[in-house]
């Protein structure tokens, strides 16, 4: 029997692509995130504060909300 065209060994070579892939788009959210923390650490730069539980005000809404 031949595993060349067995269905289960092309399904785990594309499952080993998708995880491969996967790694990589991660590994590069993970650098850009550093990125931002790094910039938004530094003296200086100050942190937005939330928001919350505040409708926001006309001149802050975009469009016809």
């Amino acid at each position: 029997m031949s595993s060349k065209g067995d269905p289960r060994t092309e399904e785990l070579g594309q499952l080993k692509l998708a995880m491969a892939t996967f790694a990589l788009h991660l590994d590069a959210f993970e650098m850009q995130a550093l990125e931002v923390l790094h910039a938004v650490g530094r003296p200086g730069n100050d942190v937005p504060r939330m928001n919350i539980g505040r409708r926001p005000r006309k001149d802050e809404m975009i469009g016809g909300q």
